[in-house]
Formats: structure tokens, sequence, C-alpha cells
């Protein structure tokens, strides 16, 4: 079994050039709701359903995650531009393995697919939210 919402969180972290960070679209992602950053947005990320083995053997290193990103700020504008770069991103992994998890995982993005969104998600915790789904398809080095 892979930890896909950590792995993903992970990979959606390491994307400082493009995607989070200072002056990108997200200031981050995470596992639960955080304070909103006065300007920008975040993400939220939740496994929807828990990976699963694709093949009958139970140690199989090949699994499938569907996840929903949640993507949170003050401002509609904000939360809209980080959402499409958020699905974006996602869309680009469509078969180029791509290394994600936390340090000394080894866990890799094979490719995502089904992605929808983003779409406006009224939330009572913020002002604006915008919604991602997708699937990945993850691989566990052992």
């Amino acid at each position: 079994m892979i930890a896909g919402d950590v792995a993903v969180r992970d990979w959606v972290n390491a994307q400082t050039q493009t995607l989070t960070g200072q002056g990108k679209p997200l200031s981050g992602a995470f596992l639960h709701e955080q304070a909103s950053p006065q300007s920008g947005a975040y993400c939220v990320i939740y496994q929807l359903q828990g990976s699963s083995d694709l093949v009958a053997e139970q140690d199989s290193s090949l699994a499938t995650v569907s996840l929903v990103f949640l993507v949170y700020s003050m401002t509609q504008q904000a939360s809209s531009v980080a959402a499409a770069a958020l699905a974006s991103a996602i869309e680009q992994l469509t078969g180029n393995p791509v290394p994600c998890g936390p340090a000394g995982a080894d866990i890799t993005i094979l490719a995502s697919d089904n992605l929808r969104g983003p779409v406006f998600a009224p939330a009572p915790a913020e002002e604006f939210a915008y919604q991602v789904t997708a699937d990945f398809l993850l691989l566990a080095q052992p």
C-alpha cells in the first residue's frame, strides 16, 4: 500500500519553479486546513479512494489513488488561478515518471488520469475554494 496523498503532496510542494512558493500560485500543499495567507492560496489534499494493488500479488508495487485537491484563498482570483495552475501541472503527468513522496520513500508518479476541475466549491471555513480531482498511478520502489 502507498500513502498516495502524502506522496502527491510532496510532489506538489517540490514544484517550486512553477507552482509553489513565494510569488507562485500556491503557497503549498497540506493534508489538513491551514490559516490562509493574506494573499495567495494553498491546497489541502484528501484521498478519496485508498490505494489498491493492480495485480493479484499482495505485494504489488503499483497502485492507483484518487485524490481531491481543495484550493483555498481569501480572494476568488487567487483561488481560481492557483487551481488552474495545479490542474495544468497534474495534466502534464502523462507517462514520464516523476519521483515524489517523503525523503527515502522512493515513490514515482507514473501517470495521472481522470482530471476534473477546477470547479468552484463553496466552503464554510474560507471565502473561496476551488476543487480539482485526479487519479494517479504510483510505483513504490522496494
